[in-house]
């Protein structure tokens, strides 16, 4: 079974869908490397111009597949393709939208931040944990803050919870 799933909405839209539900769409080598070579084949296609970004079932991505990342030969791979993925998606040609539901989190909120365009259901998690571990999420702040800014990201990474989407945000989406 494919770990992302492409549905063209129109001749200029597609939807790329996460499809590990039962894993809350964690991301392993596998399912990065789907999505870079989805993402390349909907931006060859001259009349594309959209490419949308969900998870399947209960939450949009939950990061890292902690599992295969408990590999320590898979480990600079892992890496590896969560950075080309991240490249990928921002790189683009077309418009990236991330329909974000349930929790995206990690690599879930760096594939989100990477996007130019987010949607979030209401009561989303959004956040970094890796900042209570006392680890920068370094792959993904470089998104966050060409979205956010500097002095938000900051403020909002040292304050090291996640943030849920059902109030208001005083500054952006991880500074609840």
């Amino acid at each position: 079974m494919p770990t992302v799933l492409i549905e063209k909405q129109t001749p200029q839209i597609t939807v790329l869908t996460l499809n590990r539900p039962e894993r809350r769409n964690a991301l392993t080598i596998g399912l990065l490397s789907e999505l870079v070579a989805a993402i390349k084949i909907a931006s060859d296609q001259p009349q594309e111009r959209v490419i949308i970004l969900r998870g399947a079932g209960a939450a949009f991505c939950t990061g890292l597949d902690l599992k295969e990342a408990a590999d320590h030969t898979k480990a600079h791979a892992t890496a590896e393709m969560v950075a080309n993925t991240l490249v990928a998606i921002s790189q683009t040609r077309l418009i990236t939208v991330a329909a974000v539901h349930g929790a995206a989190v990690a690599g879930g909120a760096g594939i989100m931040s990477a996007c130019d365009f987010v949607v979030a259901a209401q009561g989303t998690k959004i956040g970094y944990p890796e900042v209570r571990r006392g680890l920068v999420a370094g792959l993904v702040m470089t998104f966050l803050r060409r979205q956010v800014g500097e002095r938000i990201v900051r403020l909002g990474v040292s304050r090291r919870r996640s943030r849920k989407g059902n109030r208001p945000c005083e500054s952006c989406c991880c500074a609840g």
